[in-house]
């Protein structure tokens, strides 16, 4: 396919075979803090796919800076070693191989190492409330020293180049911006004195480089603070200065500081419009001839090529969308772009810096943790068959034998990628879905306002599935008896989850103007009563909330009630809580945390403050049970000793995300 987005690309000393670029993003793959074989694996699978190049993990330049626990720690003499490893592997694949240098500065924690962070100033950062030491001058030239050492092991680990971190979680960055640097010496008040640190390490590292090597640059050009922080016209200024040095190759070109990391470009979520930063990529490209590459929910080649063609910016940085399927590049060069496995930016699995240093995994691609048959393989399989949809009630005599076959009974996420993964290995697939749709719960979910994203993964795995010759069958619950009397090669019951009554049953629940979030979702209300609706939210899920903002947004007057300290725990780790709290405050949602349920009685709820004691009365003409869901697993249970080969997936085993149940789907599409 003839796009501008694949057609090479100089930078500075180096050529990349096109304008894609893998950006940095932390796995938790290291071991001894030093890239694994793992992160090997994961990097060339992604230079196999096709993309230009890549900038690996953030190699972390100086002791004082210790960020989480599997950082990569580039002073460490050994880093070398390690790097050339897996660059080899990536050249091979044809890919470039960059090494981001960073120090997190005020935005590291001191769990890890006990000792202090070090800032400009002594400002603490908004997450931690940590207040850092504000470096002093000795600190400041050990940290560039730092910089140029890690640039020597980049070079000795035959890296293509390096790549400043002046962005999301930089020490750089904290320096040119007023709203970190509240400095009266030489390192700040003016921009020229704010902008002397990045500029004395670009010197620095551009010594150890010498010009043979890319050295570039991950700028943020507005902190979304403007009061303090760095702005737009600021940000294009100091790109200027940059580029004016002589010494920059390329800048990437971001948003977001300590007071907006939401919008960080690798923490965007569904809810943040595709490509919210390209309009400041613009801006730096009209002031600076070097290569500018544009951040921030760039979500498939389609959106990238718009951008480059309108001359936004001469590339894209892309990350989860490479995640969720590495082979995209190579998928839509073959005019292939819809086999290509959809991001949904939901945040879940991806999003891996915090305490619990889980790695690195995907919502919707199994291979991130747990490696399959590589989807690349697959670009010339000829397609086969098509996807049957019926909308009846099954006979025997109007069925197809179903001797031999791979039964799914289910079309939700679990049962669908079984479905594909068996059709691939050259298995006749039958599945039946009773609603009318697939989907299951995720197609559900996806009604609510926003969240339409997570309809894609629906659609592509029922477009493999029609590639594949997959029989889908709508609208039809089987019985435990039919599928007995078929005698299916093998059955897989991916029936989902259905609504609970909460982990201790409320009493009223039954109640009619009690419903759940399901039938919320679904289009039932309690109707002619008024407006008044309690939403008793026992799971602090993205289901429970985005049921909230869909009320809201329909003019009833909510309460959230919640044992929880706050209204909306799960929303932290997607990054999604400030703007859902901005968006349903403003149409006078009321949170009430720390509070049970006693009952639940015709026109109100009766509550208690867990520590207070005291009970009261919510006025509700409806009530919303936001409460754990149960396995649907009755189908299963009727089955089990009577089937030879007989197995279940997703929901129906515990209700958990789309990313177990995927993961599920795969292993039972394996084994049929």
């Amino acid at each position: 396919m003839d796009m501008k987005l694949f057609q090479p690309i100089s930078i500075g000393p180096r050529e990349a075979r096109n304008r894609l670029i893998f950006g940095s993003h932390t796995t938790n793959f290291a071991r001894h803090h030093l890239l694994s074989e793992q992160h090997g694996d994961y990097y060339a699978s992604r230079a196999e796919g096709g993309v230009g190049s890549i900038v690996l993990e953030e190699h972390i330049v100086h002791v004082s800076d210790f960020p989480y626990e599997a950082a990569l720690f580039g002073y460490l003499p050994e880093t070398p070693a390690a790097l050339a490893k897996v660059s080899a592997r990536l050249h091979a694949a044809g890919a470039l191989t960059l090494v981001q240098l960073n120090h997190n500065g005020q935005q590291g924690v001191s769990d890890h190492h006990q000792r202090e962070l070090w800032a400009p100033s002594a400002v603490p950062d908004v997450a931690t409330r940590e207040v850092p030491k504000a470096m002093e001058l000795e600190d400041i030239r050990a940290v560039i020293a730092g910089f140029a050492l890690v640039a020597q092991h980049a070079v000795r680990g035959e890296a293509d180049g390096v790549e400043l971190q002046v962005a999301d979680r930089s020490l750089l960055r904290q320096f040119l911006s007023p709203l970190t640097n509240q400095r009266s010496d030489a390192y700040g008040g003016s921009l020229e004195n704010r902008l002397r640190f990045l500029q004395e390490t670009i010197e620095a590292v551009a010594a150890v480089l010498q010009g043979r090597y890319i050295l570039g640059v991950r700028l943020c050009v507005d902190e979304l603070a403007p009061w303090a922080g760095l702005t737009p016209e600021q940000g294009v200024e100091i790109a200027r200065r940059l580029a004016e040095t002589g010494r920059v190759h390329y800048l990437t070109v971001t948003m977001g500081s300590i007071l907006s990391t939401h919008l960080f470009p690798f923490h965007a979520s569904m809810h943040v419009a595709p490509g919210y930063a390209v309009a400041l990529a613009a801006a730096v490209k009209e002031a600076v001839a070097l290569p500018v590459f544009a951040a921030g929910r760039i979500m498939d080649a389609e959106q990238a090529e718009a951008i480059v063609a309108a001359g936004q910016a001469d590339g894209v940085e892309m990350i989860r969308p490479l995640i969720a399927d590495p082979a995209l590049p190579r998928l839509t060069q073959a005019g292939q772009a819809e086999r290509v496995r959809p991001c949904l930016a939901c945040n879940q699995g991806c999003q891996v810096r915090g305490l619990l240093n889980v790695a690195l995994s995907c919502n919707v691609n199994p291979d991130v943790l747990h490696p399959g048959p590589p989807s690349i393989a697959l670009l010339t399989e000829p397609s086969a068959g098509g996807l049957q949809s019926q909308g009846c009630q099954v006979s025997p005599d109007k069925t197809p034998s179903l001797s031999e076959a791979f039964v799914v009974v289910g079309a939700g996420p679990a049962g669908l990628e079984a479905a594909r993964t068996a059709a691939l290995r050259g298995r006749r697939v039958v599945v039946f879905e009773r609603e009318s749709e697939p989907g299951g719960a995720v197609a559900l979910a996806a009604r609510a306002p926003g969240r339409a994203s997570l309809r894609r993964i629906i659609d592509y795995l029922v477009s493999e599935c029609q590639r594949l010759g997959v029989e889908l069958q709508t609208g039809i619950a089987v019985s435990a008896s039919w599928l007995l009397e078929q005698r299916p090669g093998a059955v897989l019951v991916a029936t989902g989850a259905k609504a609970g009554q909460g982990l201790l049953a409320i009493p009223g629940h039954g109640l009619p103007h009690v419903l759940d979030v399901r039938r919320i979702l679904q289009g039932e209300r309690v109707t002619g009563a008024g407006q008044l609706a309690v939403v008793i939210d026992e799971t602090a899920s993205h289901g429970v909330l985005s049921t909230v903002e869909l009320l809201a947004n329909e003019g009833w007057q909510i309460e959230i009630v919640t044992e929880d300290w706050y209204v909306g725990r799960d929303l932290v780790a997607t990054h999604d809580l400030p703007a859902w709290l901005g968006r349903v405050l403003s149409r006078g949602v009321v949170m009430t945390p720390h509070t049970s349920v006693v009952r639940i009685e015709p026109g109100q709820v009766v509550v208690r403050d867990r520590f207070a004691l005291a009970e009261r009365a919510l006025p509700a003409d409806m009530v919303v049970l936001g409460v754990y869901e149960q396995p649907d697993q009755d189908l299963y249970f009727a089955l089990k000793g009577r089937l030879a080969r007989l197995r279940r997936a997703g929901d129906c085993i515990a209700p958990r995300r789309i990313e177990q149940a995927i993961a599920e789907g795969r292993q039972a599409g394996l084994w049929a």
